[in-house]
Order: C-alpha cells, then sequence, then structure tokens
C-alpha cells in the first residue's frame, strides 16, 4: 500500500488529491507498529507537507484534520501536555468554524488515548459519546455506529459485560439494516463478551461467525487475531485439538505479517506449552526464542508473555530457578505497564500454579488470592473455576478446611454454570455443524479440483494439438523466412553499394566544404590586414598633417576603419565563418577606443550585452555605427574637470524581437540649437546612412546626457547556431 501511494504522490498535482495521499502516508507511519522515533519522524514530514499544501489551497477542513493527527504525533513523542494543548485549542476551532466531522475524528482519537495511556473510563466514554453524537448531527450513520461500538468495547473493559452485550446485539442490528458486510468485528466483541460471561455456547457461535463472514468478505486484516479468539473457546470447553489448531494458525498467521504484537506472543506461548505437554520442552524453548528474533518485541506486555513462556519452558526442563526467576520478570513487566486485563490476571494464576507444585503453598495462596482479586466480570469464567480449585487445594494442604471447602463449593458451581447437560450439548451441536460446514466447503474444493484437473487435461489435449499444427505452421513460415532472408541479404548488399556511393560522395562534400571555409577564412584575414594596412597608411599621413582638424578626421577615419578590421578578424578566428558574436566583439572595440583618447581614464564603460550572433552584412554596418557613438560620447560628453563619467552601451532583444543598441552617456547633452540633419553633422548622417542600411531606426535625444539608439530586425541566417538570448552582463573600468 506505501509503494502505491508513493507512486500516486510522485505523479500528483498539487491539489486536494496530493493532500490526502500525504496525509495518508502521514497515518502510515504514525499508527505504524511500535514507537520508532524515524518513523514518528516520518508522519510528522509527511503532515508538514500536507499541512503547507492544505494553506496555499484554502482548505480549511483538511488543515483541521492534519492537526488533529498532529495531536496523536505529539503524544506518541510522549509529550502528553503538548498533545492536550493541540487538542484543546482544536477543538475550540472547529466549534467556531462548525467543522464537526473533524471535531467527532478528534474526540475519538483522544478516547483511543485516554483508553491505551491512562485508563480513564469516564474520559473515554464522555468522549466516545459526544463523538457518536456529532457523527448522529452529520447523519454519518457509519461512524455513529463504529463509535458506539468503541462504547461498547468500553463496557466491556469495564467489567459491564450484559451491557456490553445489548449494546453489540443493537450494533449488529443496525449494520444489517444499513447493508454492511463486515460484520465479524462485532460479532468478534460478541464472542468476547459471551466467553467473559460463562456463556461458551453462543461464545462459539458467534466466533464460527466472525471467521465465516471474515472469509465471505475477505477482509482478513484482522485474522490471526480472530484465530485466536476462536482458539481460546475451543481451550475453555475442552476442545483440546481445535484451540491448538486455531492458535497455530493464529500464530502462523501474524508470523506473515512480520509485525510484533501480543496476540502473536500469546498463541505461541499456546503452541509452546502444547509442545511441552508433548514431551518437547527444549524445542518449546528454541521456538519462543526463535520467534523472538525474528520478530523482536517492543512493549512491555511483550516482553512480560515471551518471560512467562520462557518460565513455562524452564519449568518443564526441571530448571525452577530459571523458572522462578522468568515468572517474576513477566510479573514486573505487567505491573510496570500497568494494564488491567486477562492476561496480566493469567500470570498471577500461572505463578500460583508453579509453587502449588513445588509445595510451597504459602506463596502459591499468595499468588492465587491476587488473581481472584482482579474485576471477576473480566475474567473468562474457566480461569475463575481453575483458580478456586487450586485455592482449593491450597487451604486443604494449609488444613483451612472451611476455606477449602468454600473454595471447592465455587468451583463446582462455575463448572456447573459452564458444562450443564444442555450447554454441552449445544456446544456440541455447533461443533458438528460447523465441522459439518468445513466438510462440505472440503468437498466443493475437492470437486472443484477435479473439475479444474479434468479442465486442465482437456486443455492439454488442445495444446498437443495445437502444438502439432504449430510445428506445421512452423516448417512452412521457416522455409518462408529462408527465401525471405536470401532477398533480404541480396537486397542488403546492395544497399551496401549504394552507401558506399554516399559515404564516398559525402566524404567529398566534406572536404569541399572544408575547403570553402578555409578559403572565406583566409578571405577575411586577408581583408584584415589590408584595413590594417590602411590604417597604418592613416597613422603616417596624420604624423605630416600640422592642421588638428586634418588629424582628426584621419583617426576617426582609422578608428572606422578599425571597426570594419576587427569584424573580419572575428571571423577568421572563429570556426563560424558568417556570424560575429557582438558581445566579444563590443569589448575589443571599446579596449581600443579607450586606448586611442586620453580622457577615457576618466570614464567608466558598462556593457551590457545579450550574447548574440549579428550576420556580417549586418555586422559592418552595426560596428560603424559603435564606434561612431561612442567616440562621440568620448570626444564631446565629458568636459575636463567632470567626475563620475559613465558611457552605457546595452545590446539586447526588445519585446517585439528586434535587436535594440542603446549608447548612452551621463555628460552635458547635446547643445540646445543641435540638429542632427543639418549637413555640418558628419557623425550623425553616417549613423542614420548606416541605419538605414539595417532598414532599421535611428533616434538620438539628451535627457541626462546623450542617448543614441538603434532598432533593427536581425536577418535569419541559415547553417548557423541560434543566438543564445542569456545575458552576458559584462563591466569595464577605465
Amino acid at each position: 500500500m506505501v509503494m502505491l501511494l508513493q507512486e500516486e504522490l510522485r505523479s500528483s498535482n498539487a491539489d486536494t488529491t496530493r493532500i490526502s495521499i500525504l496525509v495518508e502516508l502521514g497515518k502510515y507511519q504514525l499508527y505504524k507498529a511500535g514507537e520508532a522515533r524515524a518513523d514518528l519522524d516520518s508522519s510528522q514530514q509527511f503532515l508538514q507537507a500536507a499541512a503547507k499544501l492544505s494553506d496555499s489551497l484554502g482548505q480549511l477542513s483538511w488543515k483541521h484534520e492534519i492537526k488533529s493527527l498532529e495531536m496523536v504525533l505529539t503524544m506518541e513523542r510522549g509529550d502528553s501536555a503538548g498533545g492536550r494543548k493541540i487538542y484543546n485549542q482544536l477543538i475550540e476551532e472547529c466549534r467556531r468554524t462548525n467543522d464537526k466531522a473533524t471535531e467527532a475524528a478528534t474526540l475519538f482519537r483522544m478516547g483511543i488515548w485516554e483508553r491505551v495511556r491512562f485508563g480513564s473510563y469516564v474520559k473515554v466514554l464522555h468522549a466516545f459519546a459526544r463523538s457518536m453524537q456529532l457523527y448522529r448531527e452529520l447523519h454519518d450513520t457509519l461512524n455513529e455506529i463504529k463509535m458506539q461500538k468503541e462504547i461498547a468495547w468500553m463496557h466491556l473493559t469495564e467489567g459491564k459485560n450484559q451491557l456490553a452485550e445489548d449494546m453489540l446485539l443493537d450494533i449488529l442490528e443496525r449494520y444489517k439494516a444499513v447493508g454492511y458486510k463486515k460484520l465479524h468485528y462485532t460479532y468478534n466483541l460478541l464472542s468476547v463478551a459471551s466467553r467473559v460471561k460463562g456463556d461458551n455456547d453462543k461464545a462459539l457461535l458467534y466466533a464460527i461467525a466472525t471467521v465465516e463472514t471474515m472469509q465471505a468478505t475477505q477482509d482478513t486484516l484482522s485474522a490471526a487475531s480472530f484465530y485466536g479468539d476462536l482458539a481460546k473457546i475451543y481451550e475453555d470447553i475442552g476442545n483440546h485439538k481445535e484451540s491448538i489448531r486455531y492458535f497455530q494458525r493464529s500464530l502462523d498467521t501474524w508470523k506473515q505479517e512480520g509485525l510484533p504484537n501480543f496476540a502473536m506472543f500469546f498463541a505461541a506461548s499456546k503452541v509452546v506449552r502444547e509442545m511441552i505437554s508433548q514431551g518437547k520442552p527444549k524445542e518449546a524453548l528454541d521456538l519462543i526464542n526463535n520467534l523472538v528474533v525474528q520478530v523482536p518485541p517492543i512493549t512491555l506486555i511483550q516482553h512480560a508473555i515471551i518471560a512467562q513462556t520462557r518460565a513455562h519452558c524452564y519449568d518443564a526442563l526441571q530448571q525452577y530457578p530459571l523458572a522462578e526467576k522468568y515468572f517474576l520478570t513477566a510479573l514486573g513487566k505487567f505491573q510496570e505497564a500497568n494494564m488491567d486485563f486477562e492476561g496480566s490476571q493469567q500470570l498471577q494464576q500461572h505463578i500460583g500454579r508453579f509453587y502449588l507444585a513445588r509445595g510451597d503453598f504459602q506463596r502459591a495462596g499468595t499468588f492465587l488470592r491476587k488473581a481472584l482479586s482482579y474485576y471477576p466480570q473480566k475474567n473468562a469464567v474457566a480461569s475463575l473455576m481453575d483458580i478456586h480449585f487450586m485455592l482449593y487445594k491450597v487451604d486443604s494442604a494449609q488444613n483451612d478446611f472451611r476455606s477449602a471447602l468454600n473454595h471447592l463449593r465455587i468451583n463446582k458451581e462455575l463448572s456447573d454454570s459452564i458444562f450443564n447437560e444442555n450447554k454441552s450439548k449445544q456446544i456440541s451441536e455447533l461443533e458438528v455443524k460447523y465441522q459439518t460446514v468445513q466438510q462440505e466447503k472440503n468437498i466443493q474444493e475437492l470437486n472443484n479440483q477435479s473439475s479444474l484437473q479434468a479442465a486442465q487435461l482437456r486443455q492439454a489435449e488442445m495444446k498437443q494439438q495445437v502444438t502439432l499444427g504449430g510445428i506445421a505452421v512452423l516448417v512452412i513460415m521457416s522455409g518462408l523466412l529462408y527465401y525471405l532472408y536470401i532477398m533480404k541479404n541480396r537486397h542488403n548488399h546492395e544497399l551496401e553499394v549504394q552507401q558506399t556511393k554516399i559515404e564516398s560522395k559525402n566524404t567529398s562534400l566534406q572536404q569541399l566544404l572544408g575547403e570553402k571555409e578555409w578559403l572565406l577564412k583566409e578571405l577575411h584575414h586577408r581583408v584584415k590586414n589590408n584595413l590594417h594596412m590602411v590604417m597604418s597608411l592613416l597613422e603616417s599621413q596624420s604624423a605630416f598633417q600640422h592642421n588638428e582638424d586634418a588629424v582628426q578626421a584621419i583617426t576617426q577615419s582609422r578608428d572606422r576603419v578599425y571597426a570594419m578590421s576587427l569584424i573580419h578578424q572575428k571571423l577568421y578566428q572563429t570556426d563560424n565563418v558568417s556570424t560575429v558574436d557582438v558581445a566579444e566583439y563590443l569589448r575589443e572595440l571599446v579596449a581600443h577606443l579607450k586606448d586611442s583618447f586620453d580622457n577615457c581614464s576618466k570614464i567608466r564603460f558598462d556593457l551590457q550585452t545579450e550574447r548574440i550572433e549579428i550576420d556580417i552584412s549586418q555586422a559592418v554596418p552595426l560596428g560603424l555605427i559603435l564606434n561612431e557613438a561612442i567616440t562621440n560620447c568620448i570626444k564631446y560628453a565629458f568636459p575636463a574637470a567632470r567626475k563620475d563619467n559613465v558611457i552605457l552601451i546595452r545590446m539586447a532583444y526588445a519585446a517585439d524581437g528586434q535587436v535594440q543598441l542603446l549608447v548612452a552617456d551621463n555628460g552635458i547633452g547635446l547643445p540646445a540649437d543641435f540638429n542632427s540633419k543639418r549637413r555640418g553633422s558628419l557623425g550623425m548622417r553616417l549613423m542614420q546612412g548606416l541605419t538605414d542600411d539595417l532598414n532599421g531606426i535611428f533616434t538620438v535625444s539628451s535627457e541626462n546626457g546623450t542617448t543614441v539608439t538603434v532598432a533593427f530586425a536581425r536577418s535569419e541566417m541559415t547553417d548557423m547556431p541560434a543566438a543564445s538570448t542569456d545575458l552576458n552582463a559584462m563591466s569595464l573600468t577605465a
């Protein structure tokens, strides 16, 4: 179930279905047998995840349900005060929001906790009664009956057996009225109530009905427990063979589950005592020791019943000191658990029998009277009868004949109440009916097996005929497959010849493509060298010029030529000979311009550009625009005494998919009478013309400095990698 829930959790969406799965996983870890911290931690993780999701979805009812489970988790960790605090707050919140369903569930959970940990009958009954009332108001009939059954169980625990039986009979009728099929849990409680009262005929009737209803509904969750209760009844009526058979069946079922449980170790103790009666005490001791290794006990009462079972083994092995040690150890464990039930009473009874057999009448009488001091209505009549008979022996040995006769009289009365003629007849009839039904089932199973075998024989004959036909078909198909194999080999040979030709042509094409790329790179290299030669000529020319305007004009031309040569340099230095990485290009262009002007030491360049690949047809005009815009910023934006000078260069994709270039400074801005279209503004006309080459839009503005913006559509490129949109924010500071 857990693996299925975890698989559903992985594929679930963040909705109420996921909350439900998380809560179910939290419940599984919370109610798992034992009190392992790791299980409680896992439960807390699932519940916290469920709480977080329910808060985000505004699911108030789920929030309350999760808080109710957190209450139980807190108390399981040993923090009873913290658990009660959560309980009080949650009950108040449920009443404020009229969440009756969660209030009822929380009352039930607190009642269970009170019953198990503190045995506070008044508080438990009050919680269960209030929960039942809430379910009645919600018209939740099944949960209302469930709470009524819990109240009946509490009365049974108190020893109010007749009241419990009357309630259970009413519950049974209510379940039948609503068509509820799983009646075996109610039959089981009726069986327990009847057994404690000494009505063994009813107890056996209800116990048999329990097993039959369980098998009919295929709800075997509590099968081991049901088998154990039926075994106890057979033990009380003296049917030793059936008692041991069902105790063994109970033990085997518990072992399959692999979880520690008092009922499992109790069934094992019965099987052990049967082995002892057969003269196999050593094998019996091995059985209980091996069981403890396979399924280690985790609670005090489990350790107690194991110690009690070992005591019986050592008693049979005549190792009396060890037997006495384990009997007293078991007694200490039961007392430490502070649980008043039939198992702890029977231990006093067994210790009394042990001392009686050793002739220690004083101690025997002490323990037997302690066993008798338990509330009689909570113990089976058969156990009380046995205790009175042993006390008769003890008092007789101590010459207290009046007390001895009184115990013998009570023993006889109890015996008559159990084994009168009518009851014995009824029990025998029940056993005969049950055995008859079982035999009819066995006969039906044998008939089914016979029919199955006949069907299997017919199926075998059919398989034989089909096999022979299949062999014939296989021979025919083998011939066809061989023919197809020959044809396939011939076809594959032809394909191989064609593949060889294709590979040869592909190799030639790859060589041609490589040569083409090499030639392109060589072309770009030579263009770059020629442009550098032009730059050198311009630098040489400027050296012989004495006119400042001429020198400046030559320098500007040299920078423009460098902007173009840098593009060709990038093209032959990379594997892609068709596009230029703008981010890398811009970084080197800015570095060159910084070296070209003296005032750049006081200017910080802030480069913010995405990784964009530009076709060579667009790269050259774009490079010239960048060169022109940045040069203008360096030359005119910042007076000599100015500080905190920044030039921002940003290139990124706009919302409409176009590439947007922005060059801005925080300098003095453009003159008030500046006109970018007048004939004397060569730089502006150059940038405008280059923008037209890009089929773009050129704008210039002056607000807190000068801003030049160019927006254009990037050319679609084939045989080139698509541009990445990862932001490559770069900053160069002079």
